[in-house]
């Protein structure tokens, strides 16, 4: 019996994933790929998984493939590739990093996903289970969902399509109950006992002692009961993200036109949002290959002015620069490899808080310019170290990466800083002109040319000036405020 401790570390609160023909869906680029009969064989030939259109022509699970072209022979066949399968997942529970701190792989095509401990952050279970709906649904990515307090219970009932957004055990336990063995992919031989015991359900299933389920029927599926009730614990390896990004799309037919990239190309972004989600990491650099049937490999490579890591400015980006990119052939698979990021904290420790979100659109909007221009169109300005106004700023590409800290500086420069100042007659310093001064600037001893000005704010014309006085006495516009 297992003990207090035991138990509580297995009633816990789990989401089970389950992608149906994910390996399928993976290769679908557009619509017209879903309408078409598509199915995918096993080594030996047979069909594990297939497309409504070729269901609707009468392909079934398990048939063979030369029954299968008898019956549609317009059929489009893919074989399984085992390690690109194993690759789906991978990218799968890279994107689930986002949704929970842990992830849990179970092949072939299905993810745990411990949300006791996310409910908070995300508002609830009804939000969390909606958003990840919604996510996969923008993805394209067909889902059955399921919660429960055990990981068994939580996948049956995924496997069953069955699932509700609910945690509590008066509402789970009619929906367990209420399982048809046949959904929960038993093996043949347990499936096969059960049937002949007249057992068709699992609520007639949990009538039999547990020592009789075992001795009649199977040792394991006495043992599942008891992973079913918490009672012992289910076997789970966590997921471990790798320290570099790679990943790759297969396409069902050749992509003639870099439009075709795209979305296959979202799926696997949103993969390395994930990666960095978890890492707490950014990039500037994205590598893409290109394969075609005959001819080497293509190569792009994607620049960002600023480090980023979220999806939706990802993705843009991105588009931007594929636009100025044309296929030299038909594409057959794309990679997207990652090997060099930037730390998210650094970056961060770069914001002023009270600026922080007039910083991050400033960063927006350079990475969109800099990815429909080029760098040597796009010009920014930097601080300096100086507080001379004439050497306070100066200008760089967008790509070099700033880290000296802000002068600190007296009173408020105007924006719009005349490059030389201009003389001007002595102004009329009474209180309805002069704003805001005197402001003393006395600098510049480390070279010859060495300032001391007392800086005013001056109101006349209707324009709000930036004047000095110098050590003669000489007047000087140096600057418009807006």
């Amino acid at each position: 019996m297992a003990s207090s401790a035991q138990l509580t570390a297995v009633m816990s609160s789990w989401m089970y994933l389950w992608f149906p023909d994910m390996y399928l869906h993976s290769l679908m680029t557009d619509s017209a790929d879903t309408r078409s009969p598509c199915v995918l064989l096993s080594e030996r030939q047979h069909v594990l998984q297939l497309t409504d259109t070729a269901r609707t022509a009468g392909v079934q699970p398990g048939m063979s493939l030369a029954s299968a072209l008898l019956l549609c022979p317009e059929l489009v066949i893919h074989t399984l590739d085992s390690t690109y399968h194993q690759q789906l997942l991978t990218q799968r529970a890279l994107w689930a990093c986002r949704y929970s701190a842990q992830v849990y792989p179970d092949s072939p095509q299905g993810l745990w996903l411990e949300i006791g401990s996310m409910l908070k952050l995300f508002g609830g279970l009804r939000n969390y289970w909606r958003q990840i709906e919604q996510e996969c649904l923008r993805q394209h990515w067909p889902v059955q969902i399921a919660t429960a307090t055990t990981p068994l219970a939580a996948r049956w009932l995924a496997l069953s399509d069955t699932g509700r957004p609910t945690l509590q055990a008066k509402e789970l336990r009619p929906l367990i109950d209420a399982l048809k063995l046949e959904d929960l992919q038993l093996p043949h031989n347990q499936l096969l006992n059960l049937q002949r015991l007249g057992i068709c359900t699992l609520a007639e299933l949990r009538r039999l002692p547990l020592a009789e389920t075992g001795r009649r029927i199977s040792p394991d599926l006495m043992h599942q009961m008891q992973q079913l009730d918490g009672l012992r614990q289910y076997p789970m390896t966590p997921f471990q993200p790798p320290l570099t990004f790679s990943d790759s799309a297969l396409f069902s037919h050749d992509v003639e036109h870099r439009n075709g990239l795209f979305f296959p190309l979202s799926r696997l972004l949103n993969s390395l949002s994930g990666f960095l989600h978890h890492h707490q990491l950014s990039v500037r650099w994205i590598d893409l290959s290109i394969q075609h049937r005959d001819q080497p490999q293509t190569h792009w490579q994607i620049h960002f002015a600023r480090p980023e890591y979220r999806y939706n400015e990802l993705i843009q980006l991105c588009r931007y620069q594929l636009e100025r990119q044309q296929l030299p052939a038909p594409a057959t698979a794309l990679n997207l490899n990652v090997e060099r990021f930037c730390p998210r904290a650094s970056e961060q420790a770069e914001l002023d808080n009270s600026e922080a979100g007039h910083q991050k659109q400033s960063i927006n909007l350079l990475n969109r310019l800099y990815s429909r221009l080029t760098e040597r169109q796009i010009n920014n300005l930097q601080t300096t170290g100086d507080p001379r106004p004439e050497y306070a700023w100066n200008i760089a590409t967008p790509t070099k990466h700033h880290t000296d800290s802000a002068p600190t500086r007296k009173g408020q420069w105007p924006l719009w800083l005349l490059a030389t100042p201009v003389a001007i007659p002595e102004p009329d310093l009474s209180p309805q002109t002069v704003v805001h001064g005197p402001v003393r600037i006395d600098s510049g001893w480390w070279e010859h040319v060495q300032i001391r000005r007392d800086y005013y704010q001056l109101f006349q014309h209707q324009q709000l000036l930036w004047v000095f006085r110098d050590d003669q006495g000489c007047w000087f516009l140096h600057g418009y405020f807006s």
